[in-house]
């Protein structure tokens, strides 16, 4: 049995490779595909996970807010330690001097002594409150009874105030007391928060909790804790893009499952890609920016390794295109123009013969090549039997097809032993054609002959009046006198 083998062709190879260029391309776009979307899950769980560590440390300041103005500033006077003192450190400005020293307090403003001693004491229970903490944390507390303004910090705030005495602590407390009188005179809204603040000397980012207490009789209370927020935010997160806003989105958590309601959006807004949670006990949501710029850019360098194949395999495979198609399949592609053409040429020339000419192969019966003779008489013969009886007979037999007389002769391949050549003369034809020729012949002979005796009669004719001529020219010559010659002549 003969090996079938796959036919190689330029536009398989060509398919072949287009295909692996498109799989390849596919394979890229896939892989950048999962990687984004893993990219933005991850993100959207890390910031979902920031919103629930924000919702704890507001609960826990909410109930803090409540316990210091329980304690303090809701009671009822307080004892004023004898050893407490204030110290003036500019007009309407005084720093408690107190022994434990985790937390400063300051008070903006007139105050009387039951105002010390309630801020002394806060500041007593937040040092035990933020005696491990390592963030800056504060509270503002503006005091309806006396109009005041009391800062505790764990800030230093005695130094800060030597260095920046002329703004820093001024400016500030003016900002808080605007903030926190604005939040006292709305009577709907107990509660607010504030957007994220950069603290001044540092690299940390904080917002505010306000509450707002109304005592009859006097102005609202407020007590107002800024919460730092870079041990929530995980190292490789920016913390300049994070923002935290209202959520206008008035959800009923009776109505819309939990994880509609604590779920992280990503959305493009302009240049950027922002992620969004919302805080499950807050109208809060925090958002999360990232340039769509510097996120490609980023995810590319996390992948340059990858991609570098890929392309360098694209590459490849476009350059073996290339090379392919010119080394070996354009050569090819010429060299059967090459034989298409001499096929051709064959092919007019075996047409034109006037004698029948087949090539049969008898190892898959297909013939492979005929003229119209050959093709006329093959269905009237048996080439099995021609050939079998053409090799007993030195390779020339003669057969009748349709009272015509054929000689055929057949010649056998020498580098494919079941292929033969089969030369069909027809004898009748032949005759006819020789008959023909003969008798062409015999009229060419006898023109031939007639041609003779009419030139060897015209010679008879004309032989005597040439001997005549001929003989009154010698005599002319032999009578030189003139009168003579004329009456030579006119005789």
């Amino acid at each position: 049995m003969q090996n079938k083998q796959l036919t190689i062709s330029s536009s398989n190879i060509t398919r072949c490779f287009l295909l692996f260029i498109v799989l390849l391309t596919i394979g890229i776009g896939l892989y950048g595909y999962n990687y984004t979307n893993a990219w933005l899950a991850e993100k959207k769980y890390t910031l979902n996970s920031i919103a629930g560590s924000l919702q704890k440390r507001i609960d826990a300041y909410r109930y803090m807010t409540y316990q210091v103005y329980d304690k303090f500033g809701n009671a009822p006077a307080q004892n004023v330690d004898p050893g407490l003192q204030e110290t003036r450190l500019r007009p309407d400005v005084y720093y408690v001097e107190k022994p434990h020293k985790k937390t400063d307090a300051v008070i903006f403003g007139s105050h009387d002594e039951n105002t010390l001693a309630m801020i002394a004491n806060i500041s007593d229970y937040l040092d035990t409150r933020w005696g491990a903490k390592t963030e800056n944390y504060a509270m503002y507390y503006l005091n309806g009874q006396d109009n005041s303004l009391s800062l505790i910090t764990t800030q230093p705030l005695k130094e800060l105030a030597s260095r920046f005495r002329e703004s820093y602590l001024t400016t500030s407390a003016d900002e808080r007391r605007a903030e926190m009188l604005q939040q006292a005179n709305m009577l709907d809204e107990r509660e607010s928060f504030s957007d994220l603040r950069k603290q001044r000397f540092q690299n940390a980012y904080s917002f505010s909790i306000r509450t707002t207490f109304n005592q009859p009789g006097h102005l609202a209370t407020v007590i107002a804790f800024d919460l730092p927020i870079n041990d929530i935010i995980p190292a490789n997160l920016a913390r300049a893009n994070f923002l935290l806003l209202p959520d206008d989105v008035d959800l009923d958590d009776s109505a819309i499952p939990a994880d509609t309601v604590l779920g992280t959006h990503a959305t493009m807004s302009g240049g950027w890609v922002e992620f969004s949670a919302a805080l499950p006990n807050a109208p809060l949501k925090v958002v999360y920016r990232v340039s769509a710029i510097n996120l490609a850019i980023d995810l590319l360098r996390n992948n340059i390794w990858l991609i570098a194949v890929n392309l360098l395999l694209l590459a490849l495979s476009m350059l073996s295109i290339y090379f392919i198609r010119r080394q070996y399949i354009r050569p090819s592609e010429n060299m059967a123009v090459e034989l298409e053409a001499e096929r051709a040429l064959n092919q007019e020339i075996i047409s034109s013969l006037p004698s029948g000419l087949l090539v049969y192969s008898f190892a898959n019966n297909t013939v492979i090549a005929s003229n119209k003779i050959a093709e006329h008489l093959l269905p009237h013969l048996s080439l099995q039997k021609i050939a079998h009886m053409a090799e007993q007979h030195h390779g020339v037999i003669q057969a009748t097809v349709n009272n015509e007389v054929y000689e055929i002769r057949i010649f056998r391949s020498q580098l494919s032993p079941d292929t033969y050549l089969f030369l069909m003369h027809d004898q009748d034809k032949e005759v006819m054609v020789n008959k023909r020729l003969q008798q062409a012949r015999r009229e060419y002979d006898k023109n031939v002959q007639a041609r003779k005796l009419m030139l060897h009669n015209l010679g008879i004719e004309l032989n005597q009046p040439v001997r005549k001529m001929h003989d009154l020219v010698d005599r002319l010559h032999s009578r030189p006198d003139e009168e003579q010659q004329q009456a030579l002549l006119a005789s």
